[in-house]
């Protein structure tokens, strides 16, 4: 409860300029850790749109995927350099991925979402099997104002998390703020496997 009033106090605070903030800007990662729950919060302009961007630090990684070689379907490994180790996207109004692929000054910032490719995708849907890429909307609240719960899985690597908000007019990006979201302590890097690869007919 108090959590939620001082985030009623931010609101008043912050007045009619977009703006975001978080309900905490450190995680501490330890044996016991079961992941945590992040709350974004903020407020917008009446006739903006707004997308937020959470990505991770780059790592090394693993995508293992499913081939047929002959009458057999076998697992297929690949290395992966400098895959965000987290990656989210909250929308308001709701953006779908291609939409925001027409952004081309966003997307290019964003290795993840750069492009339509195969690659990618299978990259996006194997992060999202572990809990590592997201996908939603933004809770509208009264007024211009926004909030979105969500989950930093028990999986994640230690590290930064870069938090952008892009404010858009008429399909143009006229502002952008960004904050940084940490997480500290010692964890593996991730290795994301597509569990649903392709099945034989």
């Amino acid at each position: 409860m108090y959590k939620y009033i001082l985030i009623i106090i931010f609101f008043f605070k912050i007045g009619f300029a977009s703006n975001f903030s978080l309900d905490q800007f450190e995680i501490e990662i330890n044996s016991n850790f079961l992941g945590k729950e992040v709350v974004l919060f903020g407020n917008k302009d009446k006739d903006s749109d707004v997308i937020f961007i959470f990505e991770g630090e780059n790592k090394k990684a693993k995508l293992t995927t499913k081939v047929k070689e002959g009458f057999l379907w076998i697992n297929e490994t690949k290395e992966l350099n400098n895959q965000p180790s987290f990656f989210a996207i909250f929308t308001s109004p709701k953006k779908t991925l291609n939409e925001i692929f027409l952004f081309s000054n966003l997307k290019d910032r964003h290795l993840l979402i750069s492009n339509h490719s195969l690659e990618l995708h299978k990259i996006r849907k194997a992060m999202k099997v572990k809990n590592l890429y997201i996908e939603e909307e933004l809770e509208s609240l009264s007024g211009n104002l926004f909030l979105k719960k969500f989950l930093i899985p028990d999986n994640i690597s230690p590290g930064n998390i870069k938090v952008y908000m892009y404010e858009l007019k008429n399909n143009e990006i006229v502002k952008m703020l960004s904050k940084n979201l940490k997480t500290l302590d010692d964890k593996i890097n991730p290795d994301f496997v597509e569990k649903d690869g392709n099945k034989k007919k």
